[in-house]
């Protein structure tokens, strides 16, 4: 007794032959095929072709060809039901415990389903075209920019607005009620007592395979009610999650372009293919599963793909979701995305499908849209608030396989966030490198924590009026740019520039909302031990705010270094000699600077 058809296809869609036969014969890419010598019979030219897009194998020299579970019976000499244990157990598949069922019963299901779906379709597309109510559905889509030869292409249709007409439409073509219930088509009362139709007054999207059968059916309401998108149910024909909308339309155009696109919705599929962007597919509103990209990989030669979801917080969590999975499987992964907050099916008809080519054509590198979003998301003002911005983005980052290319990721990042510490950007490299998920919060703690000198100097300017006024010229905005106590700084400057009084209150008066209750601690501590400063002499004083002051000039010295090396790395990179040899100029004057503080 073997597992069943529908076990066996299911298996087969989602092997990647080269995957497989790689395991037993060392594969050499030459165009779209692979090329080996055959594992069948001797010979010295390879002659042993693998096409992974028709997933088959075939040798021109002793006409051995087949499919992968073809492949395996032959390389192991088992039975076709061996074969197809072999390639779910390489694959990570589950294996079904066999049912008493005959497998002429299952494929018959399958078919009887596929007919369901095929007459359902035609009755929506009667209903849309010829029904009473179909002119409002009708209405929508040309609205929505779509032609009728696309609305025909696509199969489009509508669900009229009763509780029976599709089901008393399926019995009178034959359907039993078992099967019409099977089918997904119908939802049992809540009674108990009888079923009624799942798809009312909605626009109808048929969901096909990749054989073009129609599989399932998604459908939008067209009144206000919830909710807006309804798909049908998981069926013996239908598994969430393992299908993509338009793929049986897309395929070809992904083959010749060599990449991707994908979108959430039906439409922001519909639109860009009716405007000539064919080499798209829609994820059917759910977050893409390992079925899906393998499913994609299938039509491409290397795996490359642009994700383009909506801009809104919805989208932008999907987009984060299936980067990882896009990752895993080794593709290289651009995101599309613009700030107006329109989906690809409003963009393309508000600006036309060249402008959308030319976006395409500058779409970034998926770790550049993390970083994008993560510098949103965070105060990247604050040390702390970038190392929260750096651990965000490391475990994005740590999906990439190269090494060499992990660090330089992590030096440009560090550049963009004009991290100048040398602590953090050594931290970052380092889980960079190693593929860590976060930073070292006990390696980076110094680098974002109150330094002492911060700490002396304040609380020897809150202590002491006539230094604050004979300092003043000295604490420039420089001075103490990304430290903790930043915001502190700026407010006493204000104070003092203002001839106000300087307090608890009113520095905390002039300290911006969201910093304060961080400040209102530092402030507080420092006050509270500003007595000890009452047995020192007036030059005591001056020296400690002296050795203070010079050490965040040190500091300062030491981050403006780090961000010129940072600068000279990307003139460098750019091949830009003018700006090279300024920024050295520059660099060369901050050493000598640093020497005389140090004394040298």
């Amino acid at each position: 007794m073997g597992f069943g058809k529908a076990f066996t296809e299911e298996l087969k869609s989602q092997t990647d032959i080269v995957k497989i036969i790689s395991e037993y014969v060392p594969l050499r890419k030459k165009g779209k095929n692979y090329l080996a010598n055959c594992p069948f019979h001797t010979e010295k030219t390879p002659s042993f072709n693998v096409n992974p897009v028709m997933q088959i194998f075939h040798c021109f020299g002793c006409s051995v060809g087949g499919d992968v579970f073809g492949f395996i019976r032959r390389i192991e000499s088992c039975d076709f039901w061996q074969a197809v244990r072999i390639v779910a157990e390489k694959m990570g598949v589950p294996v079904p415990e066999v049912e008493k069922v005959d497998d002429r019963q299952l494929t018959q299901e399958r078919e009887d389903l596929l007919q369901i779906n095929a007459w359902a379709t035609n009755f929506f597309q009667t209903q849309l075209f010829e029904g009473v109510e179909g002119k409002r559905a009708l209405d929508y889509f040309e609205q929505r920019g779509l032609t009728k030869e696309t609305i025909e292409l696509f199969r489009l249709g509508y669900a009229p607005d009763k509780w029976d007409a599709l089901s008393s439409y399926l019995r009178s073509q034959g359907a039993s009620q078992k099967q019409i219930e099977r089918s997904g088509m119908v939802v049992l009362k809540e009674q108990g007592n009888g079923f009624y139709d799942r798809f009312r007054g909605r626009c109808i999207f048929p969901i096909t395979d990749t054989q073009s059968r129609v599989i399932a059916f998604g459908g939008r309401i067209l009144d206000s009610g919830e909710p807006k998108y309804l798909n049908s149910p998981e069926t013996p024909i239908y598994t969430k999650g393992r299908n993509l909308f338009g793929l049986s339309y897309a395929k070809e155009a992904i083959r010749k372009q060599k990449f991707v696109i994908l979108v959430e919705g039906y439409l922001d599929f519909v639109v860009p293919f009716q405007a000539g962007i064919q080499n798209i597919v829609a994820s059917l509103g759910t977050a893409l599963t390992e079925q899906q990209v393998k499913l994609l990989g299938r039509y491409l030669e290397t795996p490359q793909i642009v994700v383009n979801f909506d801009p809104d917080n919805a989208g932008i969590a999907a987009t984060k979701r299936s980067l990882e999975i896009l990752l895993e499987y080794g593709y290289k992964v651009n995101v599309l995305s613009w700030s107006d907050g329109e989906d690809p099916d409003t963009f393309i008809r508000k600006n036309g499908a060249t402008q959308y080519r030319q976006l395409l054509k500058k779409s970034q590198p998926y770790i550049d849209y993390i970083l994008t979003q993560a510098m949103r998301e965070h105060d990247i003002s604050r040390p702390a608030g970038k190392v929260e911005t750096l651990n965000s983005i490391l475990p994005f980052l740590s999906k990439m396989r190269d090494k060499i290319e992990r660090a330089t990721y992590a030096e440009q990042i560090a550049d963009r966030l004009k991290i100048e510490g040398r602590v953090i950007r050594e931290e970052l490299k380092r889980a960079a490198v190693g593929k860590l998920p976060q930073l070292d919060i006990g390696k980076v703690a110094p680098a974002i924590r109150v330094l002492p000198a911060e700490k002396q100097l304040l609380k020897i300017l809150f202590f002491d009026e006539s230094l604050r006024y004979s300092m003043l010229p000295l604490l420039k905005n420089e001075l103490f740019k990304d430290l903790a106590t930043e915001s502190i700084f700026t407010a006493l400057v204000s104070l003092i520039k203002s001839n106000k009084e300087v307090d608890f209150t009113t520095l905390c008066a002039e300290i911006e909302p969201n910093r304060l209750a961080q400040s209102e601690k530092i402030i507080s501590e420092i006050m509270v031990e500003i007595d000890s400063l009452s047995n020192l002499s007036e030059d005591e004083l001056i020296s400690y705010a002296q050795e203070a002051f010079n050490a965040l000039k040190r500091l300062q010295i030491e981050q403006q270094l780090v961000r010129l090396q940072g600068e000279i790395n990307e003139a460098q990179r750019d091949g830009n000699n003018s700006e090279l040899t300024e920024l050295s100029l520059k660099k060369f004057a901050l050493a000598q600077e640093m020497k005389q503080l140090l004394g040298k």
